[in-house]
């Protein structure tokens, strides 16, 4: 029986903003300096969050496997979808929470399922987490407070997003694990238990980071229209099979998106769309993705 969402193990709210309000208060500080020291050892990145009271009583399940630092920055997608299903019982009100997430990460370090500096890793091919925090701490440039204020926000936004500076969108992307989530519960619904839509979509919210970074935007956090879960699902669904079909359509650029979605609106603005069956607006919504792929291209 799947625990009470409730009762999932999540670190004190407060008292976790308040930590990270201290660790970003001063760039280049002794205090950052220590954090970063701290990441470098996985036992002292645990031991540094002690004393930051819990709430809730059930730890939420950890990955099925350790994962390399590649694969914990940018999962694979069967590795987010075994992540998904390992929190099979997570509600959106538990998952949208910088606490919860920092909470789960922290338990996969403590497992030894991830290591610590995983979290201060750059993008892509860039240097590893490791070289990272020992580069800025070794800088004695004037470039050097500023080099250390980043790879502490960089950690910090990898163990359960920032929303001090980026608002609570930094869960969805800069989390890997919620971002993990976040995108397996989309592709879940949009796909509505049909495999090869899945497969579709899947492709569509991994095109690059920035895709998935606009695409929360516009579907979850400035949802006048797309708080209609059937709008946002038709429109994901015809936009997935449109680059199935098309792969180098300007669609697949993260401008092109923002104005379909614009389109999207101004039809709602003339239509309600809210009330049609699912035919018709997946019907409406292969109009809007051929006018909007007409009008890049």
């Amino acid at each position: 029986m799947n625990a009470s969402p409730a009762t999932f193990l999540e670190l004190d709210d407060s008292a976790y903003t308040r930590r990270r309000l201290d660790l970003l208060r001063t760039r280049g500080s002794d205090r950052q300096r220590e954090f970063l020291s701290q990441v470098r050892d996985s036992a002292d990145f645990v031991e540094a969050f002690a004393d930051v009271r819990r709430r809730g009583s059930t730890s939420a399940a950890l990955a099925p496997y350790p994962m390399t630092e590649s694969e914990y920055k940018d999962p694979p997608g069967d590795t987010e979808q075994d992540l998904h299903a390992s929190w099979s019982a997570l509600t959106p009100a538990v998952a949208c929470r910088s606490a919860f997430w920092a909470m789960v990460t922290l338990d996969h370090i403590r497992k030894g399922r991830i290591q610590s500096v995983y979290l201060a890793a750059n993008g892509g091919s860039l240097p590893g987490g490791a070289e990272r925090i020992d580069a800025v701490l070794q800088d004695k440039t004037l470039e050097a407070p500023r080099r250390i204020d980043s790879c502490v926000r960089t950690v910090l936004r990898r163990l359960g997003g920032l929303p001090e500076v980026r608002g609570n969108r930094s869960v969805y992307v800069d989390c890997p694990f919620a971002r993990a989530w976040w995108r397996e519960r989309i592709v879940a619904q949009a796909a509505g238990g049909d495999d090869r839509s899945a497969r579709q979509v899947r492709r569509v919210v991994r095109i690059h980071q920035t895709y998935w970074e606009k695409l929360v935007d516009r579907i979850v956090f400035r949802n006048s229209t797309f708080g209609s879960t059937n709008i946002r699902n038709a429109l994901l669904r015809t936009l997935a099979q449109f680059l199935s079909a098309n792969p180098d359509s300007d669609l697949s650029t993260y401008q092109s998106f923002q104005r379909l979605c614009r389109r999207t609106t101004a039809y709602q603005g003339r239509l309600e769309m809210s009330i049609l069956s699912d035919s018709e607006l997946d019907e409406l919504m292969v109009a809007v993705v051929k006018n909007a792929a007409d009008s890049t291209g």
